[in-house]
């Protein structure tokens, strides 16, 4: 790994290349694109994918950039994922800017996929792009956004040809541990007391323990229904839980447990980058950073770490995508 180093706080010193001047957080409507939009059509197996292609003015051939989405029901009006498409196609990079399976024009269900199922949807959007005329089929890469940062790596270590990886927000800890990490953030920001922290970690992980095996129900319910009685009443951090056996976030939360993005980011020779707010108020940022620095940094010499201190969890930034166009460029063709 090669950075800037400096330190973040008094336990850990890691490199990273900090960044500190605020330029652009919030997301806003996009102005018209750079180039026209075409609606584009590919598959991962029997599975029906749609999207669209964005391309920048002139012959090629252009690098490339599949975009993946994060958490939950995600398609091309995604305002985080459409202000990126449109911004990279203005720096020269062309875009396949993809429907989520089970969103927009998609066909499948992400509540049942797995996250290697949708790492597979992305490697066939590489595939798609890598096979235009005007598209340069040695540097097509994906980006993927919050919880698409966990299926970045898995993507780029199930294909060769994925030329380089990029992390927008993404944790690198293990699923279930973002998990708890964003719930209990979310009591902080609540103001919860260190009680009632417990509380609520204890019905997360009653939900874990139902998820996971099915059984348990009516533990959950019953820690649930605790949570539910006192202070925290209506509150998002306890109002937020499923509350039905048959909700389809149990299916989603069996399929998707127990996955460790860092099994995957370590298989990887492709460059990688990362990118995350200092405020961002979703991810424990130096817990990721850290995790980066000791198990990623000494395998791969091509990854790079950027921590823009004023920013949160919706990056978005001139300077940012001025660095990733430019870093696709130079370090993805490689």
């Amino acid at each position: 790994m090669t950075f800037l180093r400096r330190p973040l706080h008094r336990s850990i010193f890691l490199g990273v290349l900090l960044v500190g001047p605020v330029l652009a957080q919030a997301i806003t409507p996009a102005p018209p694109p750079a180039a026209p939009t075409e609606a584009v059509q590919f598959a991962n197996g029997d599975v029906a994918l749609a999207g669209s292609l964005l391309l920048p003015p002139g012959d090629g051939p252009f690098s490339g950039a599949i975009l993946i989405h994060g958490s939950g029901t995600s398609a091309r009006s995604n305002p985080w994922t459409s202000a990126y498409a449109d911004a990279l196609v203005r720096r020269g990079v062309a875009v396949l800017h993809p429907d989520k399976r089970g969103s927009g024009d998609s066909g499948g269900n992400w509540r049942t996929a797995s996250f290697l199922d949708l790492a597979d949807d992305a490697v066939a959007a590489v595939q798609w792009l890598r096979a235009h005329p005007r598209v340069d089929a040695a540097n097509v890469g994906v980006i993927g956004f919050s919880q698409g940062g966990h299926i970045v790596p898995a993507a780029a270590a199930r294909s060769p040809h994925v030329a380089f990886a990029v992390n927008v927000s993404g944790s690198v800890v293990p699923i279930d541990e973002q998990i708890r990490d964003e719930v209990v953030m979310m009591g902080e920001r609540a103001g919860l007391t260190s009680s009632e922290l417990v509380e609520v970690e204890a019905v997360l992980a009653a939900a874990e323990n139902y998820a996971r095996t099915g059984v348990g129900w009516s533990a959950y319910a019953e820690a649930l229904s605790r949570a539910r009685s006192g202070r925290m009443r209506g509150m998002e951090v306890v109002e937020g839980f499923a509350s039905t056996p048959d909700d389809p976030a149990w299916e989603f939360l069996r399929v998707i447990g127990g996955f460790d993005p860092m099994e995957y980011w370590t298989q990887l020779e492709q460059p990688s980058l990362f990118l995350y707010g200092g405020q961002d108020t979703q991810l424990r940022i130096p817990k990721s950073i850290e995790r980066i620095g000791d198990v990623l940094g000494p395998l791969n010499a091509n990854t790079t770490v950027m921590l823009f201190n004023k920013n949160g969890h919706a990056l978005y930034r001139d300077d940012a995508l001025d660095f990733i166009a430019t870093w696709i460029e130079v370090r993805g063709a490689h």
